[in-house]
């Protein structure tokens, strides 16, 4: 397997780390190559001659791999940049140099139109890199269309992620009189920071008793600069707090501290949004948009509530009927701890991705 692992934490390091642990790591004798080449999570997508001695030497650790072992597959995601995909395909072209067959997994979204907007011969890779894989890993069924240009539906697998539960829950503190609504993730227009911070604003207009958690690392400066602004302007600074990255420990605390969890992104590459599955876990009644597999994450009326996106007035009245709701609230953080526990652990992640290759191997054998 080809992927990332932490540090930095986002969504492909903490998923295979989840895998990692899972009984597909028991099931199966699996290598893992991680090319990890980010120092934080807004390194990211920053090109730094660094990143391609670092290449180097993942490529000579695979080509020792594939010389001194026999695998028989090679599984590794594919980006939606592109570098990041000439990198990821260098990956799996050695892997195929050796004879070993290929499974893409795709952790963005999009990919489709990665193609139509890249240059020819960027086109004419993708193309190759994905017809030529014995199967495509999507996160859910509203994202198979990513690999339906280029595979039949019966290579294209659905395996929703996972993650490895926290052993240990703190005691929720909350606050009497107070609603406390929290966001976690990257501190990035695109996941919906913005769309929060002006429905935090409407609801200030009409109450005092709901305050806004932020949790997450700032991708742009420019942006927490504008954030912080908007507070000042506004004069929410009583409603509003920023907490910037927190430990494991702070940001559990946090979460079970709270009362609702909004997560209102329209990122154009989103998948399934992971960090609803911590708040799951947390008991927490959800607020998020319908983004790519959000709605078979997060059932509406079940588990929270769906918005428009980029839709502060939808997104401020869900967060009213939430907060004058206990009962409610209490159902649904219910039933989405109950959903963690029965589909989204770190056993379950395991066992869904171990079904695909023994799929993959059933079809192999004479």
């Amino acid at each position: 397997m080809i992927g990332y692992l932490p540090p930095p934490y986002f969504g492909p390091s903490t998923a295979y780390t989840a895998l990692l642990h899972s009984e597909f790591a028991r099931r199966f004798d699996v290598t893992f190559l991680d090319i990890t080449v980010a120092k934080s999570v807004s390194d990211i997508e920053k090109f730094r001659v660094g990143k391609l001695f670092k290449m180097l030497g993942f490529l000579t650790r695979e080509l020792w791999l594939l010389m001194t072992h026999r695998f028989d597959y090679a599984c590794g995601l594919i980006s939606v940049n592109r570098n990041a995909f000439i990198k990821d395909a260098a990956l799996l072209d050695m892997a195929r140099l050796f004879g070993v067959p290929t499974v893409i997994y795709a952790h963005g979204n999009n990919i489709p139109d990665f193609h139509d907007h890249s240059r020819p011969w960027l086109q004419r890779l993708i193309a190759r890199t994905c017809r030529s894989a014995a199967g495509g890993i999507v996160l859910g069924k509203s994202l198979r269309f990513n690999f339906e240009r280029w595979l039949p539906q019966d290579r294209i697998f659905e395996v929703p992620g996972g993650f490895v539960p926290s052993e240990t829950i703190p005691i929720a503190s909350k606050q009497p009189g107070v609603i406390t609504v929290v966001y976690l993730g990257l501190m990035v227009r695109e996941k919906g920071v913005f769309v929060l911070l002006e429905a935090a604003n409407k609801i200030a207009k009409q109450r005092n008793d709901i305050r806004f958690m932020f949790m997450g690392t700032w991708f742009r400066a420019e942006e927490e600069v504008s954030a912080r602004q908007f507070v000042k302007d506004h004069q929410l600074d009583s409603q509003v707090t920023f907490l910037g990255p927190v430990s494991n420990e702070s940001k559990w605390q946090t979460l079970v501290d709270a009362d609702i969890f909004a997560f209102p992104t329209f990122y154009y590459y989103e998948t399934m949004g992971s960090v609803l599955l911590e708040a799951m876990q947390a008991g927490l009644a959800i607020v998020a948009t319908r983004r790519a597999t959000i709605p078979e994450v997060v059932h509406e009326g079940v588990q929270g509530l769906l918005v428009n996106e980029q839709d502060p007035d939808d997104l401020a009245d869900k967060i009213l009927k939430l907060a004058d709701d206990p009962a409610l609230r209490a159902r649904m953080g219910a039933a989405g701890r109950q959903r963690f526990d029965d589909f989204y652990t770190h056993e379950h992640y395991g066992r869904r991705m171990g079904n695909v290759f023994e799929q993959l191997a059933a079809r192999r054998d004479p």
